[in-house]
Order: structure tokens, then sequence, then C-alpha cells
């Protein structure tokens, strides 16, 4: 079991593992003075690259990770829509937000500087994608705001990362965990400004996590570098925001259309995918049947769009297909 649960706490760790801030369209920029403050506030929460035109579409990748991870679906969506490839700050380079400012905490900030782009920016009803920590933010705006989305697709996101490794029982548990787990990301993720990998630190593999992550060894060095390239600080305490967090309760609330695209490599030689599985219909049990669908990579480890990355475009635009018509 102990081997389990330190396999599972690096692979969960890519929750915690996805050029200047990038120029929004003119007419975007134009704003009177008195949102001038709040606009900047919000883009200090992530960078943003705007491409296509169509239906407005979010993309939110993981924690550690960059927008580029999306480049696949990118590349298959911008002809039929306006796609907004977020960086949160913190991550791959982006820089990170100082920690007295995150108030109730780095999720809870990043929620509403996203509600905030939404509004500022005019898009109708966006549909929010995301993978790992990206999917739990499509999980927790599709819960607690659906009448500024219009859908959402959770790609390898959990609502209650902590309940898997049976660490959300008590708060005493939770907080204690995730307090010792934040100190060892924030070590072990520390950023170097280097995008090289690093020398194994403190018994961290860095190399074995990102291959534990995808089958694909060029993007295993992208997985490696991004996680060099983010604030170790950041990663290692929004870690610990995600191990307290349990977004299960709220997932009745769904209101608009859900899809979660789940990997059931996510966690061999450990666990099954059978395993894996049932975790996932297990955690989001409480979705109505109405709102929320899955569907599953059979041969995909946790980033989807390194592993099947056909697989994952096919659905999502299927998907998107359904809302528009």
């Amino acid at each position: 079991m102990k081997a389990f649960n330190t396999t599972i706490c690096n692979l969960v760790l890519a929750l915690g593992l996805g050029s200047s801030l990038l120029s929004l369209p003119a007419a975007a920029q134009q704003s009177v003075p008195a949102t001038a403050a709040l606009q900047q506030q919000a883009c200090a929460c992530f960078e943003v690259k705007v491409v296509g035109e169509g239906p407005a579409v979010i993309l939110i990748p993981g924690l550690a990770s960059s927008g580029e991870v999306w480049q696949s679906t990118v590349e298959a969506l911008k002809a039929d829509y306006q796609l907004h490839i977020f960086t949160l700050a913190g991550f791959a380079g982006v820089k990170p937000i100082p920690m007295q400012s995150w108030g109730e905490g780095y999720l809870a900030l990043q929620h509403q500087a996203i509600l905030r782009y939404i509004s500022e920016q005019q898009l109708d009803k966006p549909v929010i994608i995301g993978h790992s920590l990206g999917g739990y933010l499509a999980l927790a705006l599709a819960a607690d705001a659906p009448e500024h989305i219009s859908a959402a697709i959770n790609v390898d996101g959990l609502p209650a990362l902590g309940a898997m490794l049976g660490q959300s029982n008590t708060q005493h548990r939770s907080q204690s965990t995730s307090k010792n787990t934040s100190e060892n990301a924030s070590q072990s993720t520390a950023g170097t400004g280097d995008s090289k990998p690093q020398p194994q630190r403190g018994g961290f593999d860095p190399v074995a996590m990102a291959k534990s992550m995808a089958n694909n060894e060029q993007w295993q060095q992208r997985i490696v570098a991004d996680m060099y390239r983010s604030d170790g600080q950041t990663s290692g305490r929004v870690f610990g925001e995600l191990m307290r967090a349990d977004l299960r309760p709220q997932l009745s609330n769904l209101r608009v259309p859900v899809l979660t695209l789940g990997a059931l490599q996510h966690g061999a030689p450990y666990s099954t995918p059978e395993q894996v599985q049932k975790n996932y219909e297990s955690q989001l049990a409480n979705a109505p049947a109405a709102f929320h669908s899955f569907a599953f990579a059979h041969d995909s480890k946790h980033f989807i769009m390194a592993d099947a990355p056909e697989w994952l475009n096919q659905h999502i635009q299927q998907f998107l297909s359904k809302q528009q018509g």
C-alpha cells in the first residue's frame, strides 16, 4: 500500500504537473478607465493566447503545465471556434501571484479570475475545457457558475483528489498530509528558470514522474521542462489545496452539460483500468446523469493529449457540436 500511495502521489502531482503576456484583440483591450485596475488584476492570474473565430472556448492546462499542451486541440478547433488558451500564474514560466494576495486560496482566486475574464471579454457563455487541475476548475465553474458558461469538459481531473488517497476522512488528517506534501512538492518542483531537467533531489525523479504520465518521449521531456519552469512554492501549495478540496457535494448543482474524459492507464501498474474507471464513476456519482457523461481512453496515461490526441479531439469536437446544435 505504501508503494501504491507513493506512486499515486507522484501521479497526481500531475495535477500539480502543466513570451510576455500575449495581447488580446484590440477591441477587447478597449475599456473605460474605471475597469483598468480590475483588468490588470485579472491578467495577473494567467496569460492568455487567443486563436480562431467563432463561439468561445476556454482551454485550461494543469498545474505546472503550459497552454501549449492544447496544441493539437487548438489545431483541430481553431477553424470553428475562438480559443482562449490559458497558462495559469506560477506555472511554465508565467510569473507567480504573491501568496499574500491569494485570499481564500489559489483555486478560489482562479475561479473568480476566470469569471471576471469572461465578463470583461464579453464572452457569450463559453465552453470550459480543462486538463487535470484545469479539469477541476472546469467542474467547479459548471457546478457553481452555470449561468456564465454553456458547458464543460473535464480531461482527467478529479473533484476530490484527497479522497482518492483516503486522506479526507478528517480535517486534521487532510491538513497535516497536505502541509507535508506541499513542502515536499515545493522542494521537488522548485523552478530553476531553466527548461533542462535538473539532478534528482530528495528522491524525486521528474523523468520517472513524466513517464508515469505520458508514453510519448517528447511529451515526457515537455512535462519535465514545464515542471522546472514552474514556481515550486506555487506548485506545492496548490497541490495542498487540491488535496483538501472536495467538489463532490456541489456536483449535484450541475445544470449545464459536462463531459468527463478519463485516462484508464493513469495509475498503472498499481491500479487496473477497471479500478480507475470505478474511482471516476464514484467520485462523480453526484453529477446528474442528465447533465454529465463519461468517455474513457483505454490506453492513455494522464496526458491524454499526448497518448491519444485523435481520440481526445474527436470527443471534444463531438461534444462541442452537440452544444452548437
